[in-house]
Formats: structure tokens, C-alpha cells, sequence
């Protein structure tokens, strides 16, 4: 039997042109013909035998591109089936219950919504500025806010690419935005101590010993309401705990801990308290709850329309609850106690810095006390 030729060729008249193809045989005998582009035979024949020699007669198939949208991809992001939630565990590195919560919520409400049907190839830096730019004009978000979801959206294409899903990370060529922050309000001192000292302009005690203790420490209001019984000793509080957006105990906000001495009046006012504290074991709480946020910024709030500061010169100085932070650190500074001094109190040191102070007791911040006594002067 005569053997079969590797190939044959064939031509075909394609409007005035005519254009030689070439027939072969793939592994499974199958009749295969393709095109060689050439218009004579002899180029043809040239152009065929090379692919011959080159064992390319029958080309190989292209892999076809993996098709995966946004949406699909980012469908069990930030839930507990997220593998990268848990690649990240198995480094050590546990992301808060809060951290997962929020991401998802942000992604589910600013990302998806424009990205979802967008298959994640085609995903552009372009595409993505224009999208930053509708969470400023259309969302009214705050520029932090929006580098915030910037950076979850970064995240998430950064394992695409990884996954080789994508060949570049577009986010990465997106410039965050700049942050338009407004300078924090605070009190002058003999604002503060006819606020602090007059009673009759609170009508919440338990939140009115919130501000006193926000004044005298430097806490964040988180580390207020996630202050417990325990945690009150003779003379000193030790803090060591914040609490996330549904009031449960987490670490603070640097993950140290730090003792800080209270004015007598102030230890009687919290002792007090903690008299009253029922099932739910928080120093600030109503009726066996944690007092929420809200409830301790408007009495805060209320207090200053009673002194005679209204809200609206409340807003344009603004003085908000985190303005007792500050304050603190105006009064510290001021008489002379140092800035390491001043981070260690607040609990707003570096890494660094905590270090250098970790030798510190209580009672070497008998100056410290001696100026928060000073805030309380004349208390009523």
C-alpha cells in the first residue's frame, strides 16, 4: 500500500486571489487543513516543508483563556470560606472577626457593585480611578475612606495576580488620594475644669465619668467602655483592652497595655461605678449593658450646649470626645513632661518608644497625677 504524504496542497480563489492551503493529519488521523497565506505554489510548498521540519504541521491548541469574573472571584472573599483568611492564619497572623466583618461589608456595598461583571483581566488602572473618583462625588466619601476600600480592593487583586489570574495588579498603579484632615479642637483649661467640675451641666453621670476619665488618661473612648471591675486597683487602672463595633473585648489600638494613676475623686467616681456593674462586667454601663458610643458623645455633646458652647461652634472648633486626647496632651506637654512620657500615658507609642518606657511603675507618674489633680480643682 502506498504510504500516505505528510501532507498535500491545496488551493483555493478567494474573491481575484488565490490562496494555497495544506492538508495534514493530526495523531488521531483526522483530516486537518490550514492556511499558508501564500499565493503561489511555490512559496507554498517552501512555507510547508518548514513547518514539516519543524514537526508544526498540525499546530497546537491553544489554551483557552480562564474566564473568571470579579464577581466570581471575589464571591466568598472576607466569609469564612476566604482562602486567603485562612493562608494568612497558617501565617500567624489571625485578622480580627471585626476586620473580616467590616472588609466584607465595604466590598459587598463600594466594590462589587462596579466591578462585579467585569471579568478580572479586564480590569483597568483607568477603570479604577474612575470608580475612586465616583466614592468622592457620588458616595461623599472621605478620602480616608475611600484609600481604605482602595486597599481591600488592592488586596484582593494582588492574590489574582498571584493565582496568575491576572498578569499585573492594576490597583498598584492607582495613587490614593490625599487626605483632607481637619485639625483637632480642644478645650482650654478653664474650659475643661467648668465642664469637668460642674455637675449640673450633665445629666448622665455614668457618661459625665467618661469624659472625666477621657480628661485625666488620655483613653480612647473604646478602652473606656471596655473597661472592667478587674482592671481597677488601688490607685490605678490597668488597661489592656478596646472594644470593636458590637462592644466585644479586643486588644487596643497599638496591642500594649500600660497602668495609669486617677485622681482620688476620680478612683471614688469609678469605684462607685463598679458597684453597680451587673452580668454585662463593664465599669460603663446602664441597667446590666455596655454603654454605647452614641449615648457617651451626646451627653459630651449636651454638656457643652449647657455650659454655653453650641453646637455649631462645637463643630467649627471641633471638639469631639477624641478632643480629650488631645487636651491631655497639651496639659502634659505644657508642664514639662516629656513627649516619650506623654505617648506612654496615652498609649500612643511606637514600637520604639514602648520599649524604652516599658520599665515605667505607677508611681513614677506622680507629676502626671499631680496635673490631672489640677484639671479637677474645685470639683463640686
Amino acid at each position: 500500500m502506498r504510504a500516505r504524504e505528510p501532507f498535500t496542497l491545496t488551493k483555493r480563489k478567494i474573491g481575484k486571489k488565490t490562496v494555497y492551503y495544506y492538508i495534514a493529519y493530526d495523531e488521531t488521523g483526522r483530516r486537518k487543513k490550514f492556511s499558508t497565506g501564500c499565493t503561489t505554489k511555490t512559496q507554498a510548498m517552501a512555507y510547508t516543508m518548514e513547518l514539516y521540519r519543524s514537526n508544526s504541521l498540525i499546530p497546537e491548541k491553544k489554551q483557552t483563556r480562564q474566564v473568571i469574573t470579579f464577581g466570581d472571584y471575589s464571591n466568598t472573599w472576607w466569609t469564612d470560606k476566604c482562602e486567603y483568611i485562612k493562608a494568612e492564619s497558617l501565617r500567624g497572623r489571625d485578622l480580627s472577626d471585626q476586620y473580616i466583618k467590616t472588609n466584607r461589608q465595604l466590598l459587598v456595598n463600594h466594590i462589587q457593585p462596579t466591578f462585579n461583571e467585569y471579568v478580572l483581566s479586564d480590569i483597568s488602572s483607568t477603570m479604577i480611578e474612575s470608580w475612586q473618583r465616583s466614592l468622592l462625588e457620588k458616595k461623599t466619601l472621605a478620602p480616608k475612606s475611600a484609600n481604605n476600600i482602595l486597599s481591600i480592593l488592592s488586596v484582593i487583586m494582588e492574590e489574582a495576580r498571584r493565582a496568575k489570574l491576572i498578569p499585573i495588579n492594576p490597583v498598584k498603579e492607582v495613587r490614593t488620594l490625599a487626605k483632607k484632615t481637619k485639625a483637632r479642637g480642644i478645650l482650654s483649661l478653664e474650659e475643661a475644669r467648668d465642664l469637668l467640675t460642674n455637675i449640673s451641666y450633665w445629666d448622665n453621670p455614668v457618661a459625665y465619668a467618661a469624659s472625666l476619665l477621657a480628661a485625666c488618661t488620655g483613653m480612647r473612648l473604646g478602652e473606656i467602655r471596655a473597661l472592667r471591675p478587674s482592671d481597677i486597683n488601688d490607685g490605678y487602672i490597668h488597661i489592656e483592652h478596646s472594644v470593636d463595633l458590637q462592644g466585644a473585648l479586643k486588644s487596643t489600638k497599638t496591642g500594649d497595655s500600660r497602668d495609669l494613676p486617677l485622681p482620688p475623686r476620680l478612683m471614688d467616681i469609678i469605684t462607685e461605678l463598679c458597684k453597680h456593674v451587673e452580668k454585662c462586667d463593664r465599669v460603663f454601663s446602664v441597667a446590666g449593658s455596655p454603654m454605647s458610643s452614641k449615648v457617651i458623645r451626646n451627653a459630651l455633646y449636651q454638656a457643652l450646649i449647657a455650659k454655653g458652647i453650641t453646637e455649631k461652634e462645637r463643630q467649627e472648633r471641633n471638639i469631639t470626645f477624641h478632643s480629650w486626647r488631645h487636651f491631655l496632651n497639651s496639659q502634659l506637654l505644657s508642664h514639662g513632661v516629656n513627649a516619650e512620657k506623654t505617648r506612654k500615658i496615652t498609649g500612643h507609642a511606637t514600637e520604639s518608644m514602648t520599649e524604652h518606657y516599658s520599665h515605667f511603675l505607677v508611681e513614677d507618674f506622680a507629676d502626671v497625677l499631680q496635673i490631672t489633680e489640677n484639671i479637677l480643682k474645685n470639683a463640686r
